[in-house]
């Protein structure tokens, strides 16, 4: 395995500590690979009549320059970690961007986070991990998120935080 892709949809809440990472860091040692981290942004629409584009336009380079600098510490972690690593912030659709991007690297594993929701948020908003898995070519490798970051959010209730930890 030369070369892993790992697609990072969050940039904001991704640190060396997050579970994505610290896989990618495991395999890359343990198959001597290439880590490619991978973060795509939308591609700039039409300006509303009511915004002046000059605004839009500072506003979304500061938001790609805060973007591009937390990959590269990211991939500044992985390198001082001994790995040889490269960031991507690329422009496009979210699935239709990491797939050619892998084919581009010739990636031999696309890693991505997988995302805890209810089956009603999964039926009706997510479908790019599940269009990631199907449309791909390539292995594709979902990594869970932290267990403490699903409990935190909105409308977990105490019982069924409580009734999940019993089975430890």
């Amino acid at each position: 395995m030369k070369n892993i892709l790992v697609a990072i949809d969050d940039i904001e809440n991704t640190t060396p500590a997050s579970p994505l990472i610290q896989q990618s860091v495991t395999l890359a040692r343990a198959f001597s690979s290439k880590v490619w981290l991978v973060h795509v942004v939308p591609q700039p629409g039409l300006t509303p009549f009511t915004v002046p584009r000059e605004l839009l336009r500072g506003q979304a380079a500061s938001e790609l320059h805060h973007e591009h600098k937390a990959i590269q510490q990211l991939t500044r972690y992985l390198r001082d970690s001994g790995l040889d690593a490269t960031a991507l912030l690329v422009e496009g659709m979210t699935v239709k961007t990491i797939l050619k991007e892998a084919a581009r690297l010739d990636a031999d594993l696309i890693v991505v986070k997988s995302h805890r929701h209810s089956l009603l948020y999964r039926a009706l908003l997510d479908g790019a991990g599940e269009r990631l898995l199907n449309e791909s070519s390539r292995p594709v490798l979902f990594v869970p998120e932290q267990r403490e970051a699903v409990a935190e959010r909105p409308g977990d209730t105490e019982v069924g935080n409580r009734h999940s930890q019993r089975g430890k």
